[in-house]
C-alpha cells in the first residue's frame, strides 16, 4: 500500500470547495453586503484593522472546520473500506487532505480582504497575515490531525489544549508563580501564543519552535496511520 493518491486529489479538492469553500464564499458575500450597508466608506488604511479583526475571529473556527474529524469520521462511518480498496497509502491520502485543508485556510485572508474591499474600497492584501494563518493551521490543525487518528473528540482535544496553554501563558506573563508541575506543563504544551494574527512574525528561534512543533504533530499523525489499523478488519 505505497501508491500516492494522485487520482484522489481532485475529488478531495472538490469536496472541500463544496463544503468549506461554499461556507467561506457565503461569509464573504454576506460580510460585503452587511458592511456596504452599515459602514461609511473609510480610507483603506482604516479598513486594514477591520480585515485583521474579521480574520482573527474566524481563523480558529474555520481551521477546526477544515480539519476536524479528518480521520476519525472515515473510521467511524467505515468510509476507509471503500477509499482504500485500491492500493493507496493511508498516510499519503490523509496528508494530502491535510495540505488541501491548509490551502483552504490560506484563502480566508484574501476572501475577507476582497469582501471588505467591495464594501469600503481597495484594501491591500496582507501576505504576512496569510503566512501567520498557515503557521496557525500547522500548529492547531496538526494537533487536530494527530488527535483525529486516536479519538473522535479531536477538535475538543485541541480546544482544551489551547485553553490550558493560554491560561498558563497568561499567568506567566502576569508574573504569577506556578508550581513546578504546571511550569513543566506550560513548557511542553504547543506555543499557541506565538501564532497570534495581530502580532508580527516571531523571530527565528520562536518561529522554529512553532514549525517544529507543528511538523511533529503531523509526523506523529502519519506514524499512527502507518502502524495503527484503521478498523478491526484491517486497512481494507
Amino acid at each position: 500500500m505505497s501508491r500516492f493518491p494522485l487520482r484522489y486529489l481532485p475529488w478531495m479538492l472538490r469536496d472541500l470547495l463544496l463544503s468549506q469553500g461554499l461556507v467561506l464564499l457565503t461569509i464573504g458575500v454576506l460580510g460585503a453586503l452587511i458592511l456596504s450597508r452599515i459602514t461609511p466608506a473609510p480610507l483603506p488604511s482604516d479598513a486594514a484593522p477591520m480585515v485583521l479583526g474579521a480574520v482573527r475571529q474566524m481563523s480558529w473556527p474555520f481551521i477546526l472546520f477544515c480539519v476536524a474529524s479528518i480521520v476519525s469520521a472515515d473510521r467511524l462511518q467505515g468510509y476507509y473500506r471503500t477509499t482504500f480498496v485500491r492500493p493507496v497509502n493511508p498516510s499519503a491520502y490523509y496528508l494530502s487532505r491535510f495540505l488541501l485543508g491548509g490551502l483552504m485556510v490560506g484563502l480566508l485572508a484574501p476572501v475577507m480582504t476582497a469582501a471588505m474591499a467591495i464594501a469600503v474600497g481597495p484594501i491591500p492584501l496582507s501576505w504576512s497575515m496569510i503566512a501567520r494563518l498557515e503557521m496557525l493551521y500547522l500548529l492547531l490543525g496538526g494537533a487536530v490531525f494527530l488527535a483525529s487518528t486516536l479519538t473522535r473528540a479531536d477538535w475538543l482535544f485541541a480546544i482544551l489544549v489551547f485553553i490550558v496553554q493560554s491560561v498558563l501563558h497568561g499567568l506567566s506573563q502576569n508574573h504569577v508563580v506556578l508550581p513546578a508541575f504546571w511550569n513543566f506543563i506550560a513548557m511542553i504544551l504547543p506555543p499557541f501564543h506565538l501564532t497570534s494574527l495581530d502580532q508580527p512574525m516571531p523571530p527565528g528561534p520562536q518561529l522554529a519552535h512553532v514549525l517544529l512543533y507543528g511538523l511533529g504533530f503531523v509526523l506523529a499523525a502519519l506514524a499512527v496511520l502507518r502502524w495503527r489499523p484503521l478498523g478491526s478488519g484491517g486497512r481494507s
